[in-house]
């Protein structure tokens, strides 16, 4: 079975910090010029408005796919250029919850594959930008893999198998079914969240189309 690409700078290496793991394999090669004193910006090239849809986009793709597992949020929110006071461009704030480990799984991956699947959809995509969106989900890698570790006492892998569930190619395959389900959704939700900056919880359940009686608080496995 062929492994993903490795990447190669620094912050990817064995000895680096937290997000190492989670950011040392990618499913697209990673830039063939030395990008790294220019930074990951550089290497997506998009427009502001283009950047403010795409982290809309990705963030839309999490709440929508968690709420659809019957799951409540408490907010999506855009951060004000320049502030990683969360650690990126913005955040879902989920309730806390417990139920089905590919529910959570699935949610954690949507937001780089729904940045994916948008820039197929509208013209944008590159091997380059692909590869950005998966190096800066390290965080949302990061989540899933701790979980699957507590559930299972095993390491997610990377090693490209579709069949085997304990590994990110598997769980990539189940988030995109789950993301077929909902796309509109997620974009309807998106533009919401790109216009306004700050949605609370109830309004995202609207404007996704996930009414009260399909979000369960504390929904048990």
């Amino acid at each position: 079975m062929p492994a993903w690409f490795a990447n190669p700078d620094a912050l990817a290496a064995p000895d680096a910090d937290e997000r190492a793991p989670w950011m040392r394999y990618t499913r697209n090669p990673p830039p063939v010029y030395d990008w790294g004193h220019l930074g990951t910006d550089h290497v997506s090239a998009y427009t502001p408005e283009e950047q403010t849809m795409n982290t809309a986009v990705h963030e839309a793709a999490h709440a929508t796919v968690y709420m659809n597992a019957g799951y409540r949020i408490g907010h999506i929110a855009l951060h004000e250029p320049g502030d990683r006071s969360h650690g990126g461009r913005a955040h879902v704030h989920y309730l806390p919850a417990s139920g089905p480990w590919l529910d959570w799984a699935a949610t954690c991956a949507a937001g780089e594959r729904a940045e994916t699947r948008w820039m197929q959809e509208n013209g944008l995509w590159s091997p380059d930008r692909a590869w950005v969106s998966e190096r800066l989900a390290w965080s949302d890698r990061r989540q899933l893999g701790l979980a699957y570790r507590d559930c299972t006492g095993k390491d997610l892998t990377f090693h490209g198998d579709h069949s085997d569930p304990g590994d990110y190619a598997w769980v990539m395959d189940r988030t995109d079914e789950a993301l077929d389900r909902v796309w509109g959704q997620v974009l309807r939700l998106a533009y919401h969240v790109a216009e306004r900056g700050y949605v609370d919880g109830d309004e995202v359940a609207k404007i996704a189309g996930c009414n009260e009686t399909q979000l369960v608080e504390g929904a048990k496995a």
